[in-house]
């Protein structure tokens, strides 16, 4: 019976608690959530807001297994209801069960309305959803201009923004606003900026009646990155801090970065805490900007990080040879201060330290010189870092003057004593005078603007050598003398040697000679100067080696090239010189600037020999190697022949002609200019005399021998310059007959009848005897005679058979046809010549008559009476 009560109860107690169950659930579906929605704080400007945020309460507070409540949000762009975000959230219910949550939009909140709605969700029941709580945007407002949003805004370098217009109508085609995300609205393709920029270019909305929106700028950044915090005391009453730059915003006209230390603002990189605690402390700063927030911290004790100021005064007292700085500070609290300082001079470093330090001993100076210090100071205990420097410029005072350089020179049977002239370092002021003694005799020269360091000795009566003192003279007094003995006698006798050099240097070597008590001198001068005091010199202590001494200049910039210098070495004893070595030399040689001098020439026969002057030997710039000639003949502008001689002479082997020598002297340097001669080489006159009678002998043989055979070869001769010319063939109808005679051997004449016919005769008669028929016969020249007081066709007498004869003594040297024709001669008398024949003929004169014509051995000649 216990047992069934008991069941009973458990039933009952159940079944109360499963309708309680019930109960609970239908009050939790009877409580609605309430919920808030609105726009950052922080980002509600009309430049654009992006963070959406959402508050609600809620009176049910069961937990899921992390002890959170879970809640379902979406987001929608209101007016499309389009959902642009979706998410579970978990928050954690406080005590008055207040909840929120933030959401950032991809484009600012002004361009479309956002409607929230949200739902419970726990481990066994989902609620409702809650009605949807609206946050307007500017489409949903009346709107007089364009709007583009965001404008003016500031982002990181890298982001992604997309831009949003609002206006009535549609937008241009060609404006980047493209995308309608409500009947008002319309977004840009996002884009990217990956490179800082202050600002970028403005971005305009137009819409399509050409209507523009005012521009939308943008600026990109970077948030703050300050680094190296580092905080000190100066002066031992304040606090300082410094940091360095990092990485700049480019936000600096815009958004500048704000700097707060320990909760004070500052100033970028210098903040002031008027306090010094005297212990470890804490210092922090905070960098901010719109992109985010950068901070430092510090910490150390202030004691132990002491960066002195520099003295605010320092004064000197100077002496000649050492100074002393004195140091001012402004702070009383720095005269128990520990601190060291330092001094910098020239390259050396003076430290003293000591408690409240005000003095700085400098020392070891050169008199009547000017320095300039460098002083910082710095904390001698806990040394952390020096001051900035303070610097001086001060001056030494004068101190008496070094030794001068002393030597003598020997000048045309002149003595003069030299001096170097003191350096700043060894006058120690400014050099007034110069006090000269010998013996007991002092000159006293006075330093003008052109004094020379150079003094004539005036001669005495002395015989033995002559000790000679130099001293130089400042405000603080005079130098030490320095004395040179000048010998009795001149300088022995040396023999001098060439320098051979092509570096533009010189280098002396000679022998160590023992006796010498006070070191070497090494003297030069230009060969060939002409004026006193033109001398330089060095003293050389002693040797570096054991057997020979060397001197080679520092600067060999002092020797002028292609000028000739003349070194000496001088052993010193006891003060006084002794000539051991002299040389010559130049330090670069050079082409001889002149020629050689009196070109001249001596002909003997065919040999010639020239001859000339060496070149002045101040032009010469080099030892003289030698000569070249070169010789041109005058109608060739090849040169012959070049021959190089060492001498200022030369033999030369010439035909006859005229020749032009150009003759030039050359040293190590190179060649000179030339000296030009022109000579006419003549043979001698037996010479002349002997060719003369040679050529005219060989010409009168060669015109004998021609002679003699032109005269044995006349025949030929005349065959070959003048043949016989045929008379010409006379033309129509004629019958004739003609008598021709020609020259023959002395005494006979042959004579010829020729009958010429017509061309009508007939061909049998023509074929038989031809157009012209002839006999011939000889005769002697006697039998004809012509009267020599008639013209020569005019016949005085002729034995028969013929009719008339020429006298035999006339002669026609240049027979000429006549075209006229001679009366025929009866034929009965030519049938009654007779032709006699000879092998040789010799001439007979010519002779015509009235119908005759005479052909002599040059062709024939008619004439008529």
């Amino acid at each position: 019976m216990e047992t069934l009560v008991t069941h009973s109860i458990m039933s009952v107690w159940l079944l109360c608690a499963l309708l309680s169950s019930l109960i609970c659930q239908t009050e939790q579906g009877e409580h609605p959530l309430s919920i808030k929605v609105y726009a950052e704080e922080t980002d509600r400007s009309e430049n654009g807001a992006w963070v959406l945020n959402v508050e609600w309460r809620d009176g049910f507070s069961e937990k899921n297994e992390l002890g959170k409540v879970s809640y379902d949000v979406v987001v929608y762009r209101t007016e499309n209801m389009t959902m642009v975000h979706n998410e579970t959230i978990d928050v954690t219910p406080d005590n008055t069960t207040h909840h929120r949550w933030k959401w950032t939009s991809p484009i600012p909140l002004q361009c479309t309305s956002h409607s929230v709605k949200l739902r419970r969700r726990d481990q066994n029941h989902t609620g409702e959803w809650t009605p949807l709580s609206l946050y307007k945007g500017q489409d949903l407002e009346a709107i007089k201009n364009i709007l583009v949003y965001p404008r003016e805004q500031i982002f990181l370098v890298g982001s992604t923004i997309t831009f949003c217009c609002i206006l009535k109508t549609v937008p241009l085609v060609n404006s980047p606003f493209l995308i309608p995300i409500s009947k008002r609205t319309y977004i840009s393709k996002p884009r990217h900026y990956d490179q800082p920029s202050d600002p970028y270019a403005d971005i305009l909305c137009k819409d399509n009646n050409g209507k523009s929106s005012r521009g939308s700028s943008v600026f990109i950044g970077y948030p703050p990155d300050d680094q190296n915090l580092a905080c000190m005391t100066r002066d031992l009453s304040s606090v300082e801090c410094h940091w360095e730059p990092g990485r700049r915003t480019f936000l600096e006209n815009t958004n500048k970065t704000i700097y707060t230390l320990n909760g004070g603002v500052c100033e970028f990189g210098k903040c002031v805490l008027r306090a010094v605690p005297k212990q470890v402390t804490n210092w922090t700063l905070i960098a901010k900007n719109a992109l985010g927030v950068k901070t430092l911290i510090d910490t150390a004790d202030p004691t132990h990080r002491v960066w002195l100021r520099a003295p605010s005064k320092i004064s000197h007292a100077a002496y000649a040879r050492n100074v002393t700085l004195q140091l001012s500070w402004n702070k009383e609290n720095f005269t128990s201060f520990p601190m060291i300082c330092q001094a910098i001079l020239n390259g050396s470093i003076y430290n003293k330290s000591r408690v409240g330090l005000t003095s700085i001993d400098l020392v070891h100076l050169q008199p009547f010189t000017e320095y300039t210090v460098k002083v910082k100071c710095g904390s001698n205990e806990h040394f952390y870092k020096w001051s900035d420097e303070s610097e001086i410029t001060f001056s030494t005072k004068e101190d008496i003057p070094e030794a001068v350089d002393v030597w003598i020179q020997n000048f045309k049977q002149n003595t003069y004593v030299l001096w170097k002239p003191l350096t700043p370092q060894q006058s120690h002021g400014i050099i007034t005078q110069y006090e000269i003694t010998k013996g007991k005799r002092r000159e006293i020269i006075d330093i003008g603007l052109n004094t020379e360091l150079c003094h004539k000795i005036t001669p005495g009566n002395e015989r033995n050598d002559q000790n000679i003192t130099v001293s130089a003279r400042n405000s603080a007094g005079l130098s030490p003398p320095s004395t040179i003995i000048v010998p009795s006698y001149p300088d022995n006798e040396v023999e001098i040697s060439q320098i051979s050099n092509h570096t533009g240097g010189f280098e002396i070597v000679w022998d160590e000679y023992f006796n010498s008590t006070c070191g070497y001198v090494v003297e030069w001068f230009p060969t060939y100067y002409e004026t006193p005091c033109a001398v330089e010199w060095t003293k050389i202590p002693e040797c570096d080696h054991a057997a020979c001494c060397s001197w080679k200049p520092s600067d060999h910039g002092i020797f002028k090239p292609g000028l000739k210098y003349t070194f000496s070495v001088y052993a010193c004893i006891d003060d006084k010189p002794m000539l051991l070595q002299r040389r010559e030399g130049y330090a670069k040689e050079q082409r001889p600037s002149g020629t050689v001098q009196k070109l001249r020439s001596n002909q003997n026969g065919e040999n010639l020999e020239l001859s000339w002057d060496e070149v002045p030997v101040k032009q010469q710039n080099g030892f003289i190697l030698g000569y070249k000639v070169v010789t041109f003949r005058s109608d060739s502008k090849t040169h012959d022949h070049t021959e190089l001689t060492n001498g200022p002479k030369v033999n030369l082997t010439l035909d006859p002609g005229t020749y032009t020598f150009n003759v030039s002297a050359f040293t190590s340097g190179g060649d000179g200019d030339n000296a030009t001669l022109r000579v006419e080489v003549k043979k001698k006159t037996g010479q002349i005399i002997s060719t003369t009678v040679i050529g005219c002998s060989a010409a009168t043989v060669i015109f004998i021998i021609i002679t003699v055979l032109c005269f044995r070869k006349r025949k030929w001769l005349k065959k070959l310059l003048y043949p016989d010319v045929p008379k010409p063939k006379l033309a129509g109808k004629w019958n004739t007959k003609d008598i021709y005679c020609t020259q023959m051997t002395e005494g006979y004449m042959k004579c010829e009848i020729q009958e010429v016919y017509s061309s009508e005769r007939s061909a049998t008669a023509e074929s038989q005897h031809g157009l012209i028929s002839s006999n011939s016969t000889v005769f002697l020249a006697q039998q004809c005679f012509l009267n020599t007081s008639k013209s020569p066709v005019d016949v005085s007498y002729c034995p028969p058979p013929w009719p008339c004869a020429e006298k035999l003594t006339s002669i026609i040297e240049n027979p000429s046809y006549n075209m006229a024709f001679p009366e025929p001669v009866d034929g009965a008398q030519i049938s009654e010549l007779t032709l006699e024949m000879q092998d040789s003929y010799l001439p007979a004169p010519n002779f015509v008559q009235k119908n005759v014509v005479v052909k002599d051995s040059l062709g024939y000649k008619p004439q008529s009476a």
